[in-house]
């Protein structure tokens, strides 16, 4: 068989109705393409994709509108979004719509748009690239929040906390727990245990929930799909999950409710982020996922054991290459083994974090403020050496002092 011959079954072989399929579109948007060309010197039409199958992506969401607050640079130009049609919640796709101009229509000439950018570079100006980038200019703090609930959907919400026997004027204290469940129903298809290394056991995190209810708290449990109940039987705790009420709009509404929010690296802990909540970020991994721009909020990490069992400082966590890793096979290449904190340190996880925002974050004691100090010129030093984007200016948030006390071998 000649050359010529096998080049041209290769050719046939990789030729898919797919790629027939693309062809067609191009075609059939060639005006389209052509015209935002032409006006491009008036007016720069951009496309993007706003994520809608995480809740998670709202954090980017929400940094996109602040950026674009944030840039001082005047630009004609007009940003058109599409969606996918898995939604996650609909009250995020409500929310978005107000925010964002969205056409439903266009989601195939996004995808077109996108393919031809990768070959005609003319074209990449077009799409909006909306990066998970750091928050390393603090917009979070600086601006309030641009993606939030209306006036009325408040109104519908306090209404609603009657039936779930919560008092209007209650204080509310929501927590997560990341279990494996949710992505298997939602994606029985994929292989998502890449995931495992965040997940949580609630058992660990009882003691701490009854210490908040004993201070007058409601304590709600978050979340759509869990493994399991929560063995608490009081009524100033309510185990949503499993809440014949729950629902969507609920999911926002408790987030803005929320006296403080405890994040247990969940997607829906970025909905307390975006709208400003004070978070306790607890038993997270990797490191370089602690929301450390986040003003008025605590941080802990799962802790970390090297392959002889030893507990890992911050600079070993470092310096060992797992600070930015994702999957718990990159954990187990580097031998390292990821541990919970127990349930007493929980409990005084929790309490800290309730000091804290009853005493609006004042650092008194000077022991406590060298602590922090410490922590801060650590990260700060560290991190830049194995992620250029987290070029931080500073650490709004603060690293649990209660267990920088009782563990000085963490910041050695």
């Amino acid at each position: 068989m000649s050359l010529i011959q096998k080049l041209y079954i290769k050719l046939l072989k990789d030729f898919t109705i797919n790629k027939i399929k693309y062809i067609f579109f191009i075609f059939l948007f060639s005006p389209l393409l052509i015209f935002i060309l032409i006006i491009r010197p008036i007016i720069l039409f951009r496309f993007g994709n706003l994520g809608v199958q995480r809740i998670g992506s709202i954090s980017l969401a929400e940094q996109y509108l602040l950026n674009k607050i944030n840039n001082k640079k005047k630009i004609n130009l007009i940003d058109i979004w599409v969606t996918d049609n898995l939604v996650c919640n609909k009250q995020l796709l409500k929310i978005y719509k107000r925010n964002f101009l969205i056409i439903d229509g266009l989601f195939t000439f996004y995808k077109v748009l996108k393919l031809i950018s990768k070959f005609i570079p003319i074209f990449s100006k077009h799409i909006i690239i909306i990066s998970d980038q750091y928050d390393t200019n603090n917009l979070f703090n600086k601006y309030n929040s641009q993606i939030k609930l209306t006036k009325d959907e408040i109104k519908d919400g306090e209404i609603m906390l009657k039936e779930f026997s919560i008092p209007r004027n209650a204080k509310i204290v929501c927590i997560t727990f990341r279990d494996n469940l949710y992505l298997k129903k939602k994606y029985p298809s994929k292989n998502l245990q890449y995931h495992n290394y965040r997940d949580t056991n609630v058992n660990n995190y009882i003691p701490a929930i009854k210490a908040l209810i004993k201070k007058n708290f409601y304590v709600v449990r978050m979340g759509r799909i869990a493994n399991k109940r929560i063995k608490i039987k009081n009524k100033k705790f309510i185990d949503y999950p499993f809440h014949p009420l729950k629902n969507d709009f609920m999911d926002f509404f408790f987030a803005h409710k929320c006296y403080f929010w405890i994040c247990n690296n969940m997607g829906l802990d970025e909905v307390a982020k975006v709208f400003r909540k004070p978070l306790l970020d607890s038993n997270m991994a990797p490191l370089i996922g602690l929301k450390v721009t986040s003003k008025n909020s605590l941080l802990s990490l799962k802790i970390h054991k090297n392959k002889t069992n030893k507990k890992m400082s911050l600079s070993e966590i470092f310096d060992s290459g797992v600070a930015n890793t994702f999957t718990s096979t990159g954990f187990g290449k580097k031998k390292i083994k990821l541990y919970e904190l127990k349930a007493h340190q929980v409990k005084d996880l929790v309490l800290e974090m309730l000091y804290w925002v009853n005493n609006s974050w004042k650092i008194k004691k000077n022991s406590d403020q060298k602590l922090k100090k410490k922590f801060d010129k650590l990260f700060l030093t560290k991190i830049k050496n194995i992620d250029a984007q987290c070029n931080y200016k500073n650490v709004s948030a603060t690293y649990s002092l209660t267990f920088l006390r009782k563990n000085p071998w963490f910041l050695k």
